[in-house]
This record gives C-alpha cells, sequence and structure tokens, in this order.
C-alpha cells in the first residue's frame, strides 16, 4: 500500500511524464480571427520523411468491416447501421469567434511545432489556452493527443493540477538547447525514430489545463478551498475540433491518444471526435486510464466525477441512456462506444500496479470520506484491468496491453520503443491498432 505522501509526488510525477519533447523548434501563430493555419502552404516536408517512410512498415488502414454482435449491455446499433450522430452537447457561447470550421489551420514550415491560441477556449482558473500544431504536408493522417495531469476534484488532488496553459508553457513541453538545436523527439510524437508507426503523421497536442479529464462541462463549479474550478474541457475540445477538422480535410485515418488524464480524455472525447470526423476512421489508445466499475473505481468517486466536472451533459449525453448505473458509469461508456463503432480498433495499455492511478482510485475508499487515502493494492488493480478485458472480451476491435510493474504512461516518453507486454513490443502493438489486427498482450 502507498502512503498519502507518495500520492502528491505521484501527481507531480504524473505532471512530467504527460510531457513530450520534440525535434523542432516553436513558433507562435496570431490570435485573432485571421490566423489561420493551413498545411497547404507548409512546403516541401524534404527528404527526411520520405526515408522515415521508407523505413517504416505499412501502417495503412485494413477495413475489417462490422465485427459481429456481442451483448454488451447495450443495444447500439452496429456498423452500417450506426447512425451519424447529432452533437448531443450544447456548444452555444462556445462557437470560435473566428469563423468555427471555416478557420483552417496553416502553418509556415513543415515539421515544427507552432502554437495556435484559442481566445474563447477557458483553463480551470480562466485564463486561456490552444493547440500545438506540427505538421507533414506529405501524409493525410492525423495524431490527436491529449496531454495528462492529474484531476482535480478536492483540495488535494487539484493542489497538484496545473490550472492554466498558455503560449509561454508550450516551448517547455518541446524544447531546444542553449545553442539553440532541437532536443530529440521521444515517445509517439517523434519523427526521427523509424520505429514509431505514426511518425510521419500530422500532429496535434492538446495541453491540459481543467482537471477534469479533458470532458468537463461544469464552468460554475465550488470546490472548498480551490481557487480556480471552471471545468470546460469538453467545450475547448469542441472549439479545437471546429478548426482542427476542416484542416485534415483530406485525412484517411485518425489516432486519438493520451497518457493519464490525456488517456482518461482519449476515451471520454471517442465519441465526440469520431463524431466531429464524420466517415474517416478514428483509432483510440488510452494510455493510464482504465475504465473501471465498482469495486476498483468506487459508485462515490465516480459519481463526485460525475457532478464536480458535469460529465452528465457531455460524456453522459454522448452515451445516449447507456450509462445510467452509478457503479459502471466510465465502464458501460467504453462498452457502448466500442460496440457502437466496431469498425475501427481502440486500445487500453497501462502497467498492473499504475503508481499514480492507483493512488486516484484510492480517494474512492470508506465511501470517499477517508481523510487519507491509500492506493488500491497491485492484486486489486490488476483485477480491475482484467475485468476491463473480460467484459469487453466480445467485441473484436477492443485490445490491452498490460505489463507488469508500477510505472505510469508510456506513449510521452523513451519506454515507448522498449516496452513490452509478454513478448510483444509497444510500438508494434500500437502499429496493429492502426491496422485493425491488435489482440490482447500481456496478462
Amino acid at each position: 500500500m502507498k502512503s498519502l505522501a507518495w500520492t502528491s509526488l505521484s501527481f507531480i510525477a504524473c505532471l512530467a511524464a504527460c510531457s513530450s519533447s520534440s525535434s523542432s523548434p516553436v513558433t507562435v501563430a496570431d490570435s485573432g480571427s485571421d490566423a489561420k493555419i493551413t498545411k497547404s502552404d507548409a512546403g516541401d516536408a524534404g527528404t527526411k520523411t520520405d526515408a522515415k517512410s521508407d523505413a517504416k512498415a505499412d501502417t495503412s488502414v485494413t477495413e475489417t468491416g462490422p465485427g459481429p454482435g456481442i451483448d454488451a449491455g447495450v443495444d447500439a446499433p452496429v456498423g452500417a447501421d450506426a447512425p451519424v450522430m447529432d452533437a448531443p452537447f450544447d456548444a452555444t457561447g462556445f462557437v470560435a469567434e473566428d469563423g468555427g470550421n471555416s478557420a483552417v489551420l496553416t502553418q509556415p514550415t513543415p515539421e515544427t511545432w507552432t502554437w495556435v491560441p484559442f481566445p474563447e477556449s477557458s483553463c480551470r482558473d480562466g485564463s486561456t489556452t490552444g493547440i500545438g500544431i506540427n505538421f507533414n504536408p506529405a501524409s493525410p493522417n492525423l495524431v490527436i493527443y491529449l496531454e495528462g495531469g492529474g484531476a482535480c476534484f478536492n483540495s488535494l488532488s487539484c493542489d497538484e493540477n496545473p490550472s492554466s496553459f498558455g503560449a509561454s508553457d508550450f516551448p517547455m513541453r518541446f524544447p531546444s538547447n542553449d545553442a539553440g538545436v532541437p532536443a530529440d523527439g521521444n515517445g509517439i510524437l517523434d519523427r526521427d525514430n523509424a520505429a514509431n508507426p505514426v511518425a510521419d503523421w500530422n500532429f496535434v497536442y492538446v495541453p491540459y489545463c481543467t482537471g477534469d479529464i479533458h470532458a468537463g462541462n461544469n464552468p460554475t463549479a465550488t470546490i472548498s478551498g480551490v481557487t480556480g474550478t471552471k471545468f470546460v474541457g469538453y467545450q475547448n475540445v469542441e472549439l479545437f475540433l471546429q478548426r482542427i477538422v476542416p484542416t485534415f480535410s483530406q485525412a484517411t485515418q485518425v489516432l486519438l491518444t493520451g497518457v493519464s488524464g490525456g488517456g482518461f480524455g482519449a476515451a471520454a472525447n471517442y465519441l465526440h471526435v469520431r463524431r466531429a470526423f464524420g466517415s474517416v476512421p478514428v483509432s483510440l489508445i488510452d494510455d493510464s486510464g482504465p475504465a473501471m466499475e465498482d469495486p476498483y473505481l468506487t459508485t462515490c468517486l465516480q459519481s463526485e466525477n460525475r457532478a464536480i466536472w458535469g460529465l452528465d451533459s457531455t460524456v453522459g449525453a454522448d452515451c445516449a441512456g447507456h450509462c445510467n448505473d452509478p457503479a459502471s458509469f466510465f465502464l458501460d461508456y467504453a462498452k457502448y462506444a466500442a460496440t457502437l463503432y466496431p469498425d475501427q480498433a481502440v486500445g487500453l495499455m497501462d502497467s498492473t500496479d499504475d503508481e499514480v492511478i492507483t493512488q486516484y482510485f484510492g480517494f474512492g475508499a470508506e465511501n470517499c470520506t477517508t481523510a487519507f487515502p491509500m492506493a488500491l493494492s497491485a492484486s486489486t488493480f490488476t483485477a480491475g484491468l482484467l475485468d476491463f478485458r473480460t467484459q469487453l472480451a466480445g467485441q473484436p476491435n477492443v485490445a490491452s496491453f498490460y505489463f507488469t510493474g508500477t510505472d505510469h504512461t508510456s506513449l510521452g516518453d523513451g519506454n515507448y520503443y522498449t516496452r513490452t507486454a509478454g513478448s510483444t513490443l509497444l510500438t508494434t502493438w500500437v502499429g496493429s491498432i492502426l491496422t485493425n489486427t491488435a489482440t490482447n498482450a500481456g496478462p
């Protein structure tokens, strides 16, 4: 069992683990209505991309068609029968000032990071934020990466959670050395490692400053002892999509992913993003944001998070009436999402004793009344991971990657290239997600 003292350290470690470095310097786009970012003006991608493309195996989409019908606790339509959903989330008041869908994004130099401010967006403290864009005009495909960090739902957790993220914060995610030479990239956003199946894709980096796993809709929340409780992560994603989708209108495949709070967020926004891109295939990889049911993620903690962050109007609305059990709200959403769209692979990855998530879930002990929460045991957390696998076992498009140990997150650092689950290398498993051929790896 891990102590409360380690909880704070774990949240801090989580924040550090959620950043990624890049092989390119950062520029900042103008704000305002004419801050357009279009990859059509990005120029020649150069020989580096060509060399990497030749070095990598083909990761193009393999259409597998609708999977066999299953009883996952929902009765959603599948495959070709699934409707193109109208957005259930009311975005009134959050429409981009610069024209929404007409505001295509542009970048002057390919394979460099550019910060794009969104004046209409908001962090937890009310300050504005934006997104990072890194184009490769040689590829139509897109990675949307949601940054991680701690969840904010009480005074202790909020103390370790960033309440703002602006243009000055972004270069720290993608630093250069004292000589101005860009640092080597890490993780899934690394363009220079041929083992990365998405090295030559376009990248969008969504920072985390709302404390609500990128899924909230409660701008007037109050938490005792906490200043800055504007939970609008889902609204921010809505704003970002209004410009991301038309920018990548030629996309043939999208990978939605994230780590920790961003892993939870990627899963929570899966239907949101898939709906926005219409018929474009959207794969999902959730790194260290496991959907569990009671007793692993207790009913009281699920209900507390739902109420504070306003999830019933976001994740709950997307779930279309199939997530009514408070003991399995997040797991039922995962079931519904996987069943609704069986044509594209989704994956969950985590360690069997994740040192951060076991602490987070520990807040649910003693009906959420414990003053000094203790982490879940490794055996309990592993049981929760295996329960997720069992609950989704009948869905052929769902795969998991479980590795032993306490490490928290893998996609945002060098572990991405060395991590194994059993005999399966993580980069190989990620590639199989993209080709709809993934299977379970690890215990």
